[in-house]
């Protein structure tokens, strides 16, 4: 039982951390843009960013595995972060419903 509740809380905090990571307007932005793979230029280009903040938010989604580099200067949505997403877009769902 304890095993499986350490597990558990494990499992919430990596989803916090997800969670606080693309709860930022343009992190967000990026992992939805980069749900199939673009290269450092289109990302910045399209959504209207500056390399250094480029490189500030995708260091915090590399960090929790969010967004990973495929191969040199092209980036792309991980597993996890589409199912993170998916989880988000969810959750818009059902905050729609309540209204």
């Amino acid at each position: 039982m304890t095993t499986e509740l350490s597990v558990g809380r494990e499992v919430v905090s990596t989803l916090a951390e997800c969670l606080e990571a693309i709860g930022h307007p343009t992190r967000l932005g990026i992992v939805q843009y980069c749900f199939q793979p673009h290269t450092f230029t289109e990302i910045i280009l399209k959504l209207k960013l500056n390399p250094a903040s480029f490189k500030f938010h995708v260091k915090v989604l590399m960090n929790c595995n969010l967004i990973e580099k495929v191969e040199r200067g092209v980036y792309e949505t991980t597993q996890l972060g589409k199912l993170v997403l998916e989880l988000v877009n969810k959750a818009n769902n059902l905050s729609s419903l309540r209204m």
